[in-house]
């Protein structure tokens, strides 16, 4: 096991910190190393030993923010037990209001600098799901848990596509995903 040395740990924490605080006052293409590094009390320098450059951080921020609202869904052992359920607590469930900081996170003018984050969001959204210890990680099953995530985030990303003050649409969409599930993973469900 690799250790990490504390000072690194805070220094990382200070950047990520001043960035969050810097976030919610302007979009991460008008922040600056140097007014970033001032606010975390470190050099510039400091910075380049932990990021190459801002958006790299944002990159971070991004991921760690995805990681953490993913970890705190009890959504997924659902997939292989009742997949109306796992439907409806994915796309459907009541969420908390994010945090200041997650929202500027999550502004468009600021994602537009982070091309990558739906497939870094993808696969955590799969590495949540192979956490269940239920499924075998490979290929076919990559394939799958692909193919039915990214649907289902488009959902969340596109919400115009379901009417959510309409009961008849939510539950097409729930029975229509459900039956995905099912056939994409007989397995699980051919008993019932």
């Amino acid at each position: 096991m690799v250790k990490t040395d504390l000072r690194v740990t805070k220094t990382k924490r200070a950047i990520q910190q001043a960035a969050l605080s810097l976030l919610l006052k302007k979009p991460i293409n008008k922040i600056t190393i140097t007014e970033l590094a001032q606010l975390a009390l470190i050099n510039k320098g400091t910075f380049y030993l932990h990021y190459a450059d801002i958006y790299a951080l944002y990159d971070d921020l991004l991921a760690t923010a995805a990681q953490q609202t993913v970890q705190a869904s009890n959504a997924y052992p659902l997939l292989f037990q009742d997949s109306e359920a796992f439907v409806r607590e994915f796309l459907f469930a009541e969420s908390p209001e994010l945090p200041p900081t997650q929202q500027a996170l999550l502004k468009p003018e600021n994602l537009r600098f982070a091309p990558t984050f739906p497939k870094v969001l993808l696969e955590i959204f799969k590495q949540a799901i192979y956490d269940v210890g239920v499924l075998t990680p490979n290929r076919q099953n990559d394939l799958k848990l692909t193919f039915l995530l990214n649907g289902m985030i488009s959902l969340l990303v596109n919400p115009t596509l379901i009417d959510r003050d309409d009961p008849s649409c939510i539950d097409f969409t729930v029975h229509f995903i459900s039956r995905n599930i099912e056939q994409t993973f007989p397995e699980f469900y051919a008993g019932k």
